[in-house]
């Protein structure tokens, strides 16, 4: 069997664009086709600039990429030279909701989505799905990604202001620990697994309950890693968020991984640093894919 490869981000926070062009850029320099993108939450879909949450729109004053959902919601010129450009489009990328996301928005295309798909098209271009809180969706190359939304509000250091759709559900847990899938995308991770008293119980839970090969959740700024907070086989990793923000506005070391699926089984590694410094807030738009 053929293996299949997927590239997981790390928090976005509206830079959608410049996620499909590194992977673009990946694909041509390694000689290798991309099977899909996976990213762990704050996607920052925000559609509409006028309904920001306050941190998104603190940062926005000061960083125009953290707009990026409107370059990819209408048909645009920028959009059109990147996902519909010579070389074909990108591969899809598949995401699950994380806290700083406009609910409703995600609500009104869920509600056009059709009931029976595990995943909906949020954009024009039909290449970035939101998986379903609590199901698994079937990727290219047979890989089964199960996905939870939101992050926990009960651990002793949990945010208690977040927006109900962006709290961890109980029955979302309940419904994945009942299924059988090989990676779980969630934005929060495991109690204490980066910060102590932080995390969330259900999910380590879970990932003991279920097993996947596979989970992976963003959330925690720039730490990165693989973490042992959990049992039961499965390889847990944290991505730093991708916001070519620091060390010379380039993409940040561990917001990128490529994980390698064979035969229900497969591999994990970080995008070699020395790599993902040469793609930076800067050239970006000029990577040709």
């Amino acid at each position: 069997m053929t293996a299949s490869h997927y590239l997981i981000f790390g928090d976005l926070h509206g830079r959608i664009l410049p996620a499909f062009r590194l992977a673009m850029a990946w694909e041509r320099e390694h000689g290798l086709r991309l099977d899909g993108l996976l990213q762990v939450g704050d996607l920052g879909y925000f559609p509409d600039p006028a309904r920001l949450d306050k941190a998104t729109a603190r940062h926005a004053a000061d960083d125009p990429l953290e707009l990026g959902t409107c370059l990819v919601v209408h048909p645009n010129r920028e959009a059109d030279e990147i996902l519909q450009g010579n070389d074909g489009p990108p591969p899809p990328l598949w995401f699950t909701a994380g806290n700083h996301e406009d609910f409703d928005a995600l609500a009104g295309m869920e509600s056009g989505g059709g009931r029976r798909s595990s995943s909906f098209a949020v954009d024009a271009y039909l290449l970035v799905r939101c998986i379903r809180d609590g199901q698994v969706e079937m990727l290219p190359g047979t890989l089964r990604v199960g996905a939870v939304w939101g992050i926990d509000d009960k651990a002793p250091n949990a945010r208690r202001r977040t927006p109900e759709r962006g709290r961890i559900k109980h029955r979302s847990l309940t419904a994945l620990a009942a299924s059988t899938f090989d990676v779980l995308l969630s934005h929060d991770g495991p109690r204490d697994a980066v910060l102590v008293g932080s995390g969330s119980e259900g999910l380590g839970t879970l990932i003991d309950l279920a097993r996947p090969a596979f989970a992976f959740f963003g959330h925690y700024g720039s730490r990165y890693g693989r973490v042992g907070a959990t049992t039961g086989g499965t390889q847990v990793y944290h991505l730093a968020g991708f916001e070519m923000r620091r060390g010379g506005s380039c993409a940040e070391e561990g917001s990128v991984g490529l994980l390698t699926w064979e035969s229900e089984s497969g591999t994990f590694e970080y995008l070699d640093e020395g790599w993902l410094r040469g793609f930076t807030r800067h050239n970006w738009q000029h990577m040709a894919g």
